[in-house]
């Protein structure tokens, strides 16, 4: 593990037991979302946030003016941030802290390879059968088209693989038949 995600993972698990602690996780889930949007969608103003020739009471004014609505402890913290000079950090903070956030939901992604696009009720149905082997409460699906499966699905969560293509089943069939 990098320094760096060390540091960052550091600040989203505090932020996180604070969030607990406030009973705020679903309104910092709100605002954070607001936050990474405008970080990730506005190149200028990530770089003006980042600038390091900007002074802190700067940074603090247009991280206020912008985000008006924040709720104050979320908006002290990103002043920490900036006090530290770990502002650059925030959009990695942010993904470690909603990583946090589902992890204690029981919520888990996952990456569903097909032929074809996925319905929403076989979506559903993957997300229940996985879930559930997955000892997780709910799976959000990404699905994604690789038309080199040939067909069937394959599915990884985590640093888990579940291969039921059709290409895979092939393969296996071919290195049987050369033993």
């Amino acid at each position: 593990m990098s320094k760096d995600f060390e540091v960052a993972n550091r600040y989203a698990v505090a932020l996180f037991e604070v969030a607990k602690d406030e009973q705020l996780i679903d309104q910092f889930d709100t605002e954070l979302a607001i936050v990474k949007e405008a970080i990730e969608q506005n190149n200028d103003f990530r770089t003006l946030v980042e600038n390091p020739t900007i002074t802190v009471e700067a940074k603090k004014n247009m991280i206020a003016t912008v985000f008006t609505g924040l709720t104050p402890v979320l908006q002290d913290f990103i002043f920490l941030l900036i006090d530290r000079g770990r502002e650059d950090y925030l959009a990695v903070i942010i993904d470690r802290y909603l990583n946090k956030v589902k992890e204690a939901r029981g919520i888990a992604d996952a990456d569903v390879y097909s032929v074809i696009p996925l319905s929403e009720a076989e979506q559903a149905e993957l997300s229940k059968a996985f879930a559930a082997k997955m000892s997780k409460n709910e799976l959000t699906i990404h699905n994604h088209i690789d038309p080199s499966l040939l067909g069937g699905v394959r599915v990884v969560i985590g640093n888990r693989i579940y291969d039921g293509s059709l290409k895979s089943k092939l393969r296996d069939l071919e290195r049987q038949i050369k033993l």
